[in-house]
């Protein structure tokens, strides 16, 4: 649910950058938080520290690009490096997993493994 969330708010926020916070249930990210005062512009996104809450299961971030570039620019490394040890990023056109890549706080490239719930 978390990854059609990013891909839907993504695509709905184009042409601008959509950012959100990743909360994460065990080894499973299972939520994006989308704080108020959020702003996403066209080459940019940005959230309010002031409303970032208190919780030990938000372990990153995810934004989008608003072009099929889906690899961390010299400003997304400097905030990987703040704010916590998963960092997701989705590319136009914002389909699929073929679109969004998944960094460490390093900018190091990691895989990730999508989950499917299914309705039993």
């Amino acid at each position: 649910m978390a990854l059609q969330f990013i891909l839907a708010a993504s695509r709905n926020i184009y042409p601008n950058e959509f950012m959100g916070l990743l909360r994460m249930e065990g080894d499973v990210i299972t939520e994006v938080l989308v704080l108020p005062q959020s702003i996403w512009g066209e080459s940019f996104a940005s959230i309010s520290s002031a409303h970032i809450p208190i919780d030990n299961t938000i372990v990153g971030s995810v934004h989008s690009h608003p072009s099929p570039n889906n690899r961390p620019s010299e400003t997304d490394l400097v905030e990987f490096g703040r704010s916590g040890a998963i960092h997701m990023i989705a590319g136009y056109p914002y389909r699929g997993m073929g679109d969004i890549a998944c960094y460490d706080h390093s900018g190091n490239k990691v895989g990730i493994e999508v989950v499917y719930e299914t309705g039993d």
